[in-house]
């Protein structure tokens, strides 16, 4: 006889297995099951090549509302406190790292915009948060972001010693470590989902191998995750716009995080240089800003799969009209459609990027980093014809499909923590969200 669990959560990515481990800790649930379809955890969008591997707090998003702005912080706290409580000295470094974060304004114009988000609620929500308005105080904790700048090219600065720098896969394993010490949750790698049905009994999951059955299940499977929520019939007004970025690499130019200010309204964070965990040596440079016909980056098998989740009609086409041609994101486009250009393209991203933050580089400094940088899905709401900005949670019977772009990694135990409220309320089972709230020191 088959056996049948209480939740099957599908793709063991950051927000997987961050669900996996709070309902090991904090419910009532017994027989879980995740499945992946790659031989670990984390190995596409969470894994540490994939992503600026940035804990974003709130300090250097200047596209973030103030509301979004206190929620980002609360959300990344839970993270902090988890590495905190649950693991030891040694396994806190491979996961989580203090690193310095600085937002930096070139010229009037982001001078301007910088000024008044500093001197909104902004200061009060980041009291450590230092104002850095003259060359020799930036060049103090950031000299290549002086050295060799014009003389009348006016800078300022947002900075704070007191970030992160997260590696998301060794976070993601982890997670996965405690949620297996209980005896009847388990894992299964080297599966891949080819099929949910919806039962009277509940859910059958087919996949390449085997079939299983549970009551619930969470799709937590990036892009793929509205994929499988239409194949059941649900998300029938969202499509997805697949965004994905590439990551140029130089000698260690910065001592830490620095991000400029960013587009209004944009979900594409603007180029950031940043240190990179694995490699203390080295700067990371990107993301470039590309829109892929794919569910994963590089999977040319996922292209068909794409077209099924963007689910082409009259409403689709005059949402990918309303987002491709606002004037910003056309734009944004068209400069990182050159950006791919062989040897033009690297010329053309060190002038215009990368020497906004470190003027001294020049194009043979930087390599192309490559197989690095992965998928961000972001959701179009084709009854509003634009983008729905932030995550994506869609409800069906008992099953959650859970879409997370960027910060979503960031957001992984929050979004844990209302992923195993919606199951626990399905199924009638206790989560205990006080507990939660209180070991991980959330106030929201």
């Amino acid at each position: 006889m088959t056996k049948k669990y209480e939740i099957i959560i599908i793709g063991a990515g950051v927000v997987g297995t961050a669900s996996m481990y709070a309902l090991s800790r904090y419910s009532e649930f017994k027989d879980v099951l995740i499945i992946e379809k790659e031989k670990d955890v984390a190995l596409l969008n969470s894994n540490s090549n994939n992503n600026s591997q940035t804990l974003h707090s709130g300090e250097i998003e200047t596209n973030y509302s103030i509301e979004k702005t206190k929620e980002t912080k609360e959300n990344a706290k839970l993270v902090v406190s988890y590495a905190n409580k649950e693991l030891s000295e040694d396994e806190r470094k491979n996961v989580i790292q203090n690193c310095q974060k600085m937002t930096l304004a070139v010229g009037d114009n982001e001078i301007d915009k910088l000024e008044k988000r500093y001197d909104s609620e902004f200061k009060e929500i980041f009291p450590y948060v230092k104002k850095l308005d003259k060359k020799e105080d930036i060049a103090r904790v950031e000299p290549n972001v002086v050295k060799g700048r014009e003389e009348n090219e006016n800078l300022l600065a947002l900075f704070t010693d007191n970030g992160y720098m997260v590696d998301y896969h060794n976070l993601s394993k982890s997670f996965m470590g405690i949620a297996l010490q209980r005896d009847s949750f388990k894992a299964k790698f080297n599966e891949e989902v080819k099929e949910i049905k919806k039962t009277s009994q509940g859910y059958t999951v087919k996949t390449n191998k085997n079939e299983f059955l549970s009551d619930s299940v969470l799709v937590t499977a990036g892009a793929y995750s509205l994929f499988f929520a239409k194949k059941l019939g649900y998300g029938k007004n969202l499509g997805i716009l697949s965004v994905g970025g590439k990551f140029y690499y130089s000698k260690k130019v910065l001592n830490g995080k620095v991000y400029r200010v960013e587009r209004e309204g944009i979900p594409f964070a603007a180029v950031h240089g940043d240190p990179d965990i694995t490699d203390p040596n080295i700067t990371r440079f990107g993301p470039t800003v590309n829109i892929y016909p794919e569910l994963e980056k590089g999977n040319i098998y996922s292209m068909p799969d794409y077209f099924r989740s963007l689910n082409f009609n009259e409403d689709t086409a005059k949402s990918l009209e309303n987002i491709l041609f606002d004037k910003t994101i056309s734009k944004i486009v068209k400069e990182n459609l050159i950006y791919s250009i062989p040897f033009i393209g690297k010329i053309s991203f060190t002038k215009n990027e990368v020497n906004k933050i470190v003027p001294s580089l020049k194009p043979d400094d930087l390599k192309l980093a490559e197989n690095v940088g992965g998928i961000r899905p972001q959701i179009i709401d084709t009854n509003k014809k634009q983008l729905a900005l932030g995550g994506t949670a869609i409800e069906g019977d008992g099953a959650l499909f859970s879409v997370t772009p960027s910060p979503g990694a960031t957001s992984c135990l929050k979004e844990a923590m209302d992923n195993c409220l919606y199951l626990a309320d399905y199924n009638e089972k206790r989560f205990y969200l006080e507990k939660f709230k209180q070991d991980l020191d959330y106030k929201l």
